[in-house]
């Protein structure tokens, strides 16, 4: 090959590499979600359960507090209509007696992956108006997780519909008010779980709603120079310690509903 036209090849195939490193470079960056990208209500809401992970005793003293408003099975917030509870103020004892035991844990270190299945549940349901764990194309969070890569350990989901605070929410996951395997409090609790996405929306029929995504561990899809689809980890454990189930919705002590 003459020594020209070798140039001109070399520089147009460093040209060309040049374009598809800027083109993965964009791709990438589309696809990497990090902690920034939560909106406030979803920040507020991660925080409150590392802070009640750091703290359960803190937050046995917040449910203490609610004792005064508790008549019987009814619950009335000040400003608000009476609600109906399942247990009454014995749900909310029993929280405050598991609290006050539980040691404290680390918080939940954001996770891509789990972030984006949330996403993709409260997309659904906020155009379909349905409610539960099951999503409308009959998939749970253990199918739901697997286009975003692979969990280790447990994988659990906790769901509130509603339009109240980030603490109201968590304490309402904490007491699981008709729930008598009081899941949603243990898997907020739990030393299994280190990695956690959450996602918070609008829904035709509780106004709003927030997904918690939860898992051991959590190895994200990443995209390979080649264009492929690449796993950064080995193939998911299979084992989880909280599967999820379409279980009838339950009226909450802190006026929300959860799954």
């Amino acid at each position: 090959m003459k020594p020209y036209l070798a140039a001109v090849v070399f520089l147009a195939f460093a040209t060309l590499i040049t374009i598809n490193n800027s083109a993965q470079t964009k791709t990438q960056s589309k696809t990497n979600v990090t902690l920034d990208a939560l909106s406030n209500p979803e920040r507020d809401l991660l925080s409150e359960i590392n802070q009640a992970r750091a703290n359960p005793q803190l937050y046995a003293s917040y449910l203490e507090k609610l004792k005064p408003l508790f008549s019987g099975k009814e619950y009335t917030r000040v400003g608000h209509d009476p609600l109906v509870t399942e247990e009454g103020w014995s749900a909310v004892e029993d929280a405050i007696k598991f609290l006050k035991v539980t040691k404290p844990q680390p918080p939940l270190r954001f996770s891509q992956g789990l972030y984006l299945a949330a996403v993709a549940h409260v997309k659904d349901q906020s155009s379909t108006g349905s409610t539960g764990h099951k999503g409308t194309d009959s998939s749970f969070i253990e199918q739901r997780v697997k286009p975003f890569g692979n969990w280790d350990g447990g994988i659990g989901e906790n769901i509130t519909y509603g339009d109240d605070s980030a603490r109201e929410r968590i304490l309402s996951w904490l007491i699981d008010d008709g729930f008598p395997s009081r899941g949603h409090r243990r898997r907020l609790l739990s030393v299994d779980y280190n990695v956690a996405g959450i996602s918070c929306g609008s829904h035709p029929q509780w106004t709003a709603m927030c997904v918690l995504t939860l898992a051991g561990g959590f190895a994200d899809v990443t995209t390979a120079a080649n264009g492929n689809t690449a796993v950064t980890a080995n193939a998911a454990k299979t084992t989880t310690s909280a599967k999820s189930k379409n279980a009838n919705l339950k009226t909450s002590n802190v006026k929300n509903r959860k799954m």
